[in-house]
């Protein structure tokens, strides 16, 4: 049993399917700029921690437990000792660009603010085989 639609019942559903088709591409679009950008992102990564292998630094980056990136400027710490000083430390904070993207002078600035800002504390972790024991020397810090 077949059902004839009038011209409007056609033209409604003409409609709503190219609504559909448009909407379709325009997901595609987004998801592939997305993989794109993670894509970027996780060579940029990988070169970094290359690097920073090759020259004896440590690195740690932050991310979320699902391993996103995270929204402040900071995307990860370079750190060693210092040659010939073991008890001084090189620190760097990093912010990580991939693909396309480049640095602009907020960002630079951005950067710059956050290094100035970076809070040194020392803390001392003595664990006696039962409890932790915690000795900073700012009273108020804590891990």
């Amino acid at each position: 049993m077949e059902t004839t639609l009038s011209a409007g019942q056609k033209a409604a559903r003409t409609r709503k399917r190219r609504i559909a088709a448009q909407k379709a591409v325009q997901t595609r679009k987004t998801l592939g700029a997305f993989a794109k950008a993670r894509a970027a992102e996780a060579a940029s990564k990988e070169a970094f921690r290359s690097l920073c292998t090759e020259t004896g630094w440590k690195v740690a980056f932050f991310e979320s437990e699902t391993g996103a990136p995270r929204n402040g400027i900071i995307d990860a710490v370079a750190f060693r000792l210092r040659h010939g000083k073991p008890d001084q430390l090189d620190l760097r904070l990093i912010q990580l660009k991939g693909g396309k993207a480049g640095a602009s002078g907020a960002e630079i600035a951005r950067l710059k603010k956050a290094a100035l800002d970076a809070e040194v504390d020392w803390l001392l972790a003595n664990y006696d085989g039962e409890t932790l024991h915690i000795l900073t020397g700012n009273a108020t810090a804590k891990l």
